[in-house]
């Protein structure tokens, strides 16, 4: 079985020298214990007994599947999401990648074109949301008489069978060496692929997303917050490190914080579990900050509620209210009616809707749960990717 394997593996790199090239990256390692296939971002373990109910075709296919979660880094970016609901994120994402590149794959295979085009991440989130959203449905099913059913009883239904194994994380010491590593193995066999006519153009969207590495959005946050703290000079406390010299010299000195403003989206375009962690980290930013007020602001189309709290005061944010379209203008307008100059404002949004003509005088942080590279930067502001 195993040179079965390496058969294939062989004519992917004659006929599609991208797949074939990553590969060959990847050790085969024999796992009669596993369900189907297996990949770790360094070794692809199989089951022969699996492999054996594959076609020649479908082999290919399904080593193709597995070197893009590994292209997409899904080996390294479950953090620490659910491993079964992250398997069916992963293989949502890569499959009709898979297929367009003209691959074949077995029967039963995950597929669902509201996923098309979306990360992992964004579909995790997707499915988390709906999963999460039947749940009351299900309750209320169990109370009609007629028994309980799955979901009654604080089941979910069973996901169909992939076909196409588990992305396993890879938590060797090296990590990042090896995760940079293949962002460079992506980018080469991209290039080569190219050279020969040989890449599908939707794989050029994965080979750009794969090349920066990932931020988190939560120390750009803390980071951004920090650095809006004011500090400056003054002449009111000389600096004594000098004073024995004779100079004269004003210190570094920094004033409290203002007003630190945060906007919540309440259109529905923003998940609840991103939600609810963006909530963690405003108390966690006012907690380290200890603004004048921290002032936390809903808003669809209109503010839909305005949390004001003191700097001492125990920061207990209250559900988010809202549900209608998007704009980003009234939060703006709002803080201008009640002459309030924040010291920042950051805003969580999908960057879908209307701006204000002008940038504020304070600054701004977007923090969007759209990738960046699927929407038009915002007029104003720094913005970063929030996906959880």
């Amino acid at each position: 079985m195993h040179a079965r394997i390496v058969k294939q593996r062989a004519a992917l790199v004659l006929s599609q020298p991208f797949f074939g090239a990553l590969a060959l990256r990847l050790a085969l390692i024999e796992d009669p214990a596993c369900e189907s296939l297996w990949v770790d971002g360094v070794r692809l373990g199989y089951n022969p007994a699996y492999v054996e109910t594959l076609d020649d075709l479908e082999l290919r296919g399904i080593l193709a599947h597995e070197v893009l979660h590994v292209a997409n880094g899904h080996c390294w970016r479950m953090g620490a999401r659910d491993q079964e609901r992250w398997n069916r994120a992963c293989d949502y994402a890569v499959n009709p990648l898979v297929l367009n590149a003209q691959f074949k794959l077995p029967r039963g295979v995950l597929l669902d074109g509201r996923y098309l085009g979306k990360s992992a991440e964004e579909i995790y989130a997707m499915l988390r949301q709906e999963e999460s959203s039947q749940q009351p449905d299900a309750e209320a099913e169990g109370g009609s008489g007629t028994g309980p059913s799955p979901q009654a009883s604080g089941q979910q239904p069973a996901p169909p069978s992939t076909g196409c194994g588990d992305v396993r994380q890879y938590t060797g010491a090296d990590r990042p060496t090896v995760e940079g590593e293949w962002r460079v193995a992506v980018n080469q066999a991209a290039k080569a692929a190219k050279m020969r006519g040989a890449l599908p153009g939707d794989l050029e969207h994965l080979v750009e997303a794969a090349l920066p590495p990932s931020v988190d959005w939560r120390a750009v946050l803390h980071r951004f917050a920090a650095q809006a703290a004011r500090s400056d000079y003054s002449w009111k406390m000389p600096n004594r490190r000098y004073a024995h010299l004779g100079l004269y010299l004003p210190s570094l000195h920094s004033e409290a914080v203002g007003d630190a403003v945060f906007v919540r989206d309440s259109s529905g375009s923003v998940f609840d579990e991103t939600q609810r962690q963006f909530a963690a980290e405003i108390i966690a930013v006012h907690q380290h900050l200890q603004p004048a007020r921290l002032i936390v602001i809903d808003c669809d189309t209109r503010v839909t509620q305005v949390q004001v709290f003191e700097r001492d005061e125990v920061v207990d944010l209250q559900r988010l209210k809202g549900g209608g379209g998007t704009s980003f203008k009234p939060p703006f307008a709002w803080l201008e009616q009640e002459g309030i100059e924040p010291a920042f404002l950051v805003y969580l949004t999908d960057l879908y809707g209307a701006f204000p003509a002008a940038a504020p005088a304070y600054p701004a942080l977007w923090a969007s749960v759209t990738p960046l590279d699927r929407i038009a930067a915002p007029p104003f502001g720094e913005c970063v990717e929030v996906i959880v």
